[in-house]
Parts: C-alpha cells; sequence; structure tokens
C-alpha cells in the first residue's frame, strides 16, 4: 500500500506533544481531554505505537460518531474534527480548550511529551489557576472585617483621584463598581478592594509589597539603603517612587533656549510605568516572594513574581493588552494611573529614546524582570542620530561590548550595528580591541 508523504512525515517524526497514535478506542477520551487541556493536537486512529499501519475498519459512520459522543460527553463538551486518509486512518483533530479544566469519565488529564498524564487534586487547582478560570483579584474574601479593616484615609485618596460624589458611601460605590459583595447586609471585599482600601492589607497577603534597595558598584554584595514600602498599592507605588527620586541624579543641559533641558539618570515616568504594571500583573498566588527594586551604579532592575500571562507571547508586549488582575486593572485606571489600553511598555521605550538611555531588556521566566541602563553622564556628543547615541550609551555603561551584545540589546543586524560603531570610531568616540570573535569596543 502507497502510503501519502504527509502520513510518512508524521510517522517519521513519532509521538510528542502534539501527536498521539492509537490503534484502538480504548481510553480515547482521556487522550482528547489531555489535548484539550494543553495546547491542542491530533491524534492518529490506525497507528501502532511503533509508527506501523495498523487501520481497519475505522473510518464507518458508527465510528465516527461514537467518537464524536465520546467528546461531547467529555465536561465541558470539546469540539473535534474528523479527517479521513486514504490508508484508512482516521485523524481526530482536538483544538486547544478555552474552557479548562476539562474532564473525561476517568479524570482530568494532560499533555505532557508523548504522554497523557491523569492529573493530581493539586495539578488540577494549578491548571484552573493558570486557565485563567480563578483570578486572585476578584476572589471575595469574607475574612476581611468591614468596616472596622478599612481605611477610610485611602478611600478619601481613591475619591479625590476620581470624579465620583465625595458623599458616597464606600460599600454603596464599590458595590455599584463591582469590587465588592453585599450579602445578606453583609460587605464582602474582594482581594483587589483589601489591596487598594485595607488599614493593613499585608494581614491578608503578607508578600504583597515592595522592597527597594541600593547598592555600592554593579553587585548585591554591598548594599548602601533597604526600605520596605507597605500599605495599600497606591501608597506603595509613591513610596517607592520617594526611594527611587533619592539616587536618581540629575544633569541640567543648557542648551542656548529660553529653558534649560533636565536629564535624569532613569526618566521616572519609566519607572513609574514599571512599578504599576509589576503591581497590576504580579502573582499574588506565589506567596513566597514579593516585589524587588535593585538600583546599582549603572543599571537598575524590578522583579516581579510571575512570568507572561497565558495568551500573552514576549513578541506582544506593548502591543496587546492582557491582563493578570483585570480588577486591579479597574481599579488603577479609574484612580487615573493607567489607561487600560496596554500603551505601559510602549510608554517605557518612548520614555528611554527621549533620555537617551539605552532600551529597556525584559526577562519572562518564573519572574517578571526589567532592567534599565543608565543614561551615560558623558553623552553631550552632538551630531549623532538617536540609534548611534543610543549605541555609544550602551558602549559607554557596559565597558566593553561586542557587536552581539549590541545586537541582543537592539534587534539589528550585525551590518547595521558594525556600521553604526565604526561611524563612533572615526569621530574617536569608542576605541576597539581585539581580532575576530574577540573583538571589542570600549570608551576611554
Amino acid at each position: 500500500m502507497k502510503i501519502n508523504q504527509s502520513i510518512q512525515n508524521i510517522i517519521r517524526e513519532g509521538e510528542g506533544q502534539k501527536i498521539e497514535f492509537k490503534e484502538k478506542t480504548a481510553d480515547l477520551s482521556s487522550e482528547i481531554v489531555a489535548f484539550a487541556n494543553s495546547t491542542g493536537g491530533r491524534i492518529f486512529l490506525g497507528i501502532s505505537d511503533s509508527g506501523k499501519i495498523v487501520a481497519k475498519n475505522l473510518q464507518t459512520n458508527k465510528l465516527k460518531s461514537q467518537i464524536t459522543d465520546l467528546a461531547r460527553n467529555c465536561d465541558p463538551a470539546i469540539t473535534i474534527r474528523l479527517i479521513q486518509h486514504p490508508e484508512g486512518i482516521l485523524e481526530i483533530v482536538v483544538p486547544e480548550g478555552k474552557d479548562k479544566p476539562y474532564k473525561c469519565k476517568d479524570g482530568f488529564f494532560v499533555r505532557i511529551g508523548p504522554n497523557s498524564q491523569k492529573l493530581t487534586r493539586d495539578e488540577i487547582v494549578e491548571l484552573i489557576h493558570y486557565g485563567g478560570k480563578i483570578r486572585f483579584d476578584e476572589m471575595l474574601n469574607e475574612t476581611f472585617n468591614y468596616p472596622d479593616d478599612f481605611s477610610n484615609e485611602e478611600w478619601n485618596t481613591f475619591l479625590r483621584l476620581t470624579d465620583y460624589p465625595k458623599q458616597a458611601s464606600p460599600e454603596d460605590l464599590l458595590s455599584n463598581i463591582g469590587v465588592v459583595s453585599i450579602q445578606e447586609n453583609k460587605v464582602i471585599f474582594s482581594n483587589a478592594a483589601i489591596l487598594f482600601f485595607a488599614k493593613n492589607p499585608q494581614k491578608y497577603f503578607p508578600e504583597a509589597m515592595i522592597t527597594c534597595l541600593k547598592y555600592q558598584g554593579s553587585t548585591r554584595s554591598d548594599i548602601l539603603d533597604r526600605r520596605q514600602f507597605k500599605g495599600s498599592l497606591l501608597s506603595q507605588i509613591e513610596d517607592a517612587l520617594i526611594f527611587f527620586d533619592r539616587y536618581n541624579a540629575k544633569q541640567i543641559k543648557i542648551s542656548g533656549q529660553a529653558r534649560h533641558e533636565e536629564w535624569e539618570d532613569y526618566p521616572k515616568t519609566a519607572l513609574r510605568e514599571i512599578l504599576i504594571n509589576a503591581l497590576i500583573h504580579r502573582d499574588y498566588f506565589y506567596d513566597s516572594s514579593h516585589i524587588y527594586m535593585h538600583i546599582y551604579d549603572n543599571n537598575l532592575e524590578v522583579d516581579n513574581p510571575g512570568g507572561l500571562f497565558k495568551g500573552l507571547s514576549e513578541q506582544e508586549l506593548g502591543r496587546r493588552a492582557v491582563r493578570r488582575n483585570r480588577m486591579l486593572a479597574d481599579l488603577m485606571q479609574r484612580a487615573g494611573y493607567i489607561e487600560n489600553a496596554g500603551t505601559g511598555i510602549a510608554r517605557i521605550k518612548e520614555v528611554l529614546a527621549r533620555n537617551n538611555n539605552p532600551p529597556a531588556v525584559f526577562t519572562t521566566t518564573n519572574f517578571f524582570t526589567v532592567r534599565l541602563f543608565i543614561r551615560p553622564k558623558n553623552l553631550t556628543v552632538d551630531g549623532l542620530t538617536d540609534r548611534q547615541k543610543k549605541v555609544y550609551s550602551y558602549i559607554v555603561q557596559s565597558n566593553q561590548v561586542s557587536t552581539g551584545d549590541c545586537q541582543k540589546i537592539f534587534n539589528l543586524s550585525s551590518d547595521t550595528i558594525l556600521n553604526e560603531i565604526k561611524v563612533l570610531i572615526k569621530l574617536g568616540l569608542v576605541l576597539k580591541t581585539g581580532k575576530g570573535k574577540n573583538t571589542r569596543y570600549f570608551v576611554k
């Protein structure tokens, strides 16, 4: 029997994260659920685990109806697509589910590599969490005692930032905007409302704070100053910015205009956006750490618990608005701190460029880290393009760089980077050392 090329390629590739071979329909529902709970996949009915085609009576209307019923009887129902192949193989296409977690009669399953694995109770909870079915900020917290634990000071601050009527009662207004629930005359606060309006939010969420540190040099070995900022989210932002201002040096540039220009080591607007984003998008279920701001001699880092929220890639940062904590984002917007349009990253990049700082570096793993580089204090060179100024700025603060280093930062080709560096060398701003792969560039 002649086997078409696409099936040959699939057999050659073998089973994996998105491919499963099955001889019979036994345990088929668990395979369907596993793919739906993961990133989707295809089941080839009529191929053995070893890759041998063993198709037999697999394309009857009765069998196809049974398979469709298996998927429909999952909880919730799963919509699949069936494809017939000339070899007698029946392909079952399972899309990634939009309403995770999915369950069949044998339980909850997820796809891990070439195997479908049954989930434990804790793994099911984690799947619900990361599937976006449970959002920390929207959970009601019956342990919060209103009005005893409610902060009138934080409430009045919020009212000043909004245009809500000052005579409105907190419970009525917060109920109207959907962050508290009134049940049997009891006011039940959401976690978002607690983080905004509690006298002591850390009584409920001990790790919901910002720790700021200033170091001497470029490592964490010598701490010059350390502060922990607690309280409401809005007060944490303002306190952290005051700490930042203490170490954010400013320069005056006389330009001949009526008003002089003022440069900062780091533009305050950028850090403000970073801190707001951190508080909105952190993973509050992760209760083993809090937000950190590290200030070194030549760079600054903000570490935030929780990587990228599901559904957002690094390439989409600044172009798509995906919110881990929708209710917190809504309260921040009402207070005028954000636009809720996913423009924070773009604004950070813009103000850094305007201040002649090198581009920020974003790292997304278990923590979301933003790294800023200081604006060189001797960057007073006229006649350079904006890109040349940024490359020069990066070389100044990095001591020595390779073209590869610059490529990673600026996302440009090696030829483009090399051309810009040649201009800097010709002007006497940058020196070169080494040869070939060992070539490095530095500033006197």
